[in-house]
C-alpha cells in the first residue's frame, strides 16, 4: 500500500474530517494506511490565528471575556460602562496588558483539526484546518526543495571528497570506485557524479573517461596484400562451427595496439571466460614478430599448461596474423596445439570484449602515444593495473581473481600476471611516468 497522497487523497481527507469520520474510515475510503492519513493531517494541517477568524457574531478570544470588569480599555465610541457584551467585541483583546488569549484543547487529540467542530461557525479561537489545497501546495514545496542543494554536512562531504577523489584522478571509474567503498560512502554512484558536476569535489569531470571527446579518426594508411588462402577454413562461419561441437574450449582473442605509425606496438590477448588481457611489447607490427612472442609462450610454459590457456584463438584480418601455422604449431615438436580463426571483413564487433578492454589501455596510453620509450616491464604493469580493476558484469571482482580460480595461481606467477591493491590501482598515463 503506497504512502504517498495526491490531490485526490488530500480531498478526500478534507470531505472525510468535514464528515466527521474517524482515521480509519478515511483510510479505507482513499486507499490508504490508518497511519498515512494521521500523519498527513498533523504534518498538513494549517494554523488560522485569531485575527483572521470570521465568526458570525462571537470576536473576543480572551479567557477571561466572560467576567472582564475592565471597562476604561475599551476605546470603542459606542461602547459603554454598563455594556455587559464584552464578549462579543474583542477589540481590546490587541492592546490589554491583562489580556490571555484562549486556546482550545480539543485541537490536542484527534482528529487534530477543527474541520468537524459543530461549534466552529460562531467559535473565535485560533484553529487548526486541514485544507486539501494548502496540504497539497505545501507537500510539493516540500519534495521541490527536498531535490536542491546536497544532504550532507561539511564534515561528510569532505570524507566523501577524501575518499572518492584521488582513485578518480588515478582514472577508476566512479561505479567501480562505489562497489570497493559502498560500506564506508554515504552516498549513491548518482550522488557523486551531481557533485562532481557542481564542482564540490577536488576531483573535475574531465578525470572522468568518458567526458573528454576523443579526437577524430585518422583515415586509415594503404591496405597490404595478404594471401587470402590462409583464411581457408578458418572463417567465422567455421568458428562457429567449430565451437558448437567444443563448447568446453576456451576463446583467446587477439588484437593489436599501435602507438605512433611504424614504432613499438602491442599484441593483446584477452581470455574471454574472464576478460582478464596479455600485453606483449613487438617491436614492428609483423607475423614474425607475432612468432615469436608465441615461442616465447611456449619456453615459459609446459605444453600441457599452454594447451589449457590456449584452445582457440579469434583474430582480426590484419597481415600480423596472416601465417597461422606459426601460432597453431610447436616449433620445436611440430604438433598442433590450439586453432587460429579469423573474423569477418569490417567486423571487429566480432571479438568485441578484446575491443571494449583495449578502452583500458587507452587510458594510461591515449591514442597516438608512442610506445618507443616502453619496456615488457612497463607492459606488465600497466596490465596488471587493468585486471586488478573490478568489472561490474563480474559483481566487482578483478580478472585476475576469475583467472586464478579457474587457471590457478601458479600460471599466473608465470605469465607475469600479479594483483595491485584497489586503492593503488592507477588507469590513467601518470601509471608509466
Amino acid at each position: 500500500m503506497g504512502k504517498h497522497l495526491n490531490f485526490d487523497d488530500r480531498t478526500g481527507i478534507q470531505v472525510g474530517l468535514k464528515d466527521g469520520k474517524n482515521f480509519t474510515e478515511i483510510a479505507n475510503e482513499i486507499g490508504k494506511s490508518k497511519t498515512t492519513v494521521s500523519r498527513e493531517v498533523l504534518l498538513r494541517r494549517r494554523f488560522i490565528h485569531y485575527t483572521d477568524v470570521s465568526t458570525l457574531q462571537t470576536k473576543n478570544v480572551c479567557i477571561e471575556r466572560f467576567k472582564c470588569n475592565i471597562k476604561e480599555n475599551c476605546k470603542s465610541p459606542t461602547c459603554y460602562k454598563r455594556s455587559k457584551n464584552c464578549k462579543l467585541c474583542g477589540k481590546c483583546n490587541g492592546y490589554c496588558k491583562t489580556f490571555k488569549e484562549e486556546i482550545c484543547s480539543n485541537c490536542d487529540k484527534v482528529p487534530y483539526v477543527c474541520n468537524c467542530c459543530r461549534k466552529k461557525p460562531s467559535c473565535p479561537l485560533s484553529k487548526w484546518i486541514y485544507d486539501a489545497k494548502y496540504a497539497d501546495i505545501d507537500y510539493r514545496g516540500v519534495l521541490s526543495n527536498s531535490r536542491k542543494g546536497i544532504a550532507l554536512s561539511e564534515t561528510e562531504l569532505a570524507q566523501v571528497d577524501e575518499m572518492v577523489s584521488p582513485l578518480l584522478k588515478k582514472g577508476q571509474s566512479i561505479p567501480y570506485i562505489c562497489s570497493q567503498k559502498g560500506d564506508e560512502l554515504v552516498v549513491s554512484s548518482k550522488t557523486i557524479y551531481k557533485y562532481l558536476a557542481k564542482g564540490l569535489l577536488n576531483a573535475n569531470p574531465f578525470d572522468l573517461k568518458r567526458y573528454v571527446q576523443r579526437k577524430v579518426r585518422k583515415k586509415p594508411g594503404p591496405t597490404k596484400l595478404v594471401d587470402n588462402k590462409c583464411r581457408i577454413g578458418r572463417t567465422y562461419d567455421d568458428y562457429k562451427a567449430y565451437m558448437a561441437n567444443n563448447q568446453d574450449k576456451s576463446v583467446v582473442q587477439l588484437d593489436t595496439v599501435e602507438g605512433k605509425r611504424g614504432g613499438k606496438v602491442l599484441l593483446t590477448m584477452l581470455f574471454t571466460n574472464c576478460t582478464l588481457q596479455l600485453g606483449f611489447l613487438r617491436e614492428h607490427n609483423d607475423a614474425a614478430s607475432v612468432q615469436k612472442k608465441f615461442k616465447g609462450l611456449r619456453k615459459t610454459l609446459t605444453p600441457d599448461e599452454f594447451c589449457r590457456l590456449f584452445s582457440v584463438f579469434l583474430a582480426d584480418r590484419g597481415t600480423e596474423f596472416s601465417d597461422p601455422r606459426k601460432i597453431e604449431v610447436d616449433y620445436e615438436t611440430g604438433e598442433i596445439q590450439c586453432s587460429l580463426f579469423y573474423c569477418d571483413p569490417q567486423n571487429t564487433n566480432q571479438k568485441s570484449p578484446c575491443e571494449r578492454n583495449h578502452e583500458f589501455i587507452r587510458y594510461v596510453i591515449p591514442k597516438g602515444t608512442s610506445l618507443d620509450g616502453l619496456t615488457q616491464n612497463d607492459i606488465n604493469k600497466m596490465m596488471n593495473h587493468i585486471n586488478s580493476y573490478g568489472r561490474e558484469k563480474f559483481n566487482y571482482k578483478s580478472p585476475i581473481d576469475l583467472f586464478e580460480s579457474i587457471y590457478g595461481s601458479e600460471i599466473a606467477k608465470k605469465l607475469g600476471i600479479e594483483r595491485v591493491p584497489t586503492d593503488d590501482i592507477c588507469l590513467t598515463p601518470k601509471l608509466l611516468k
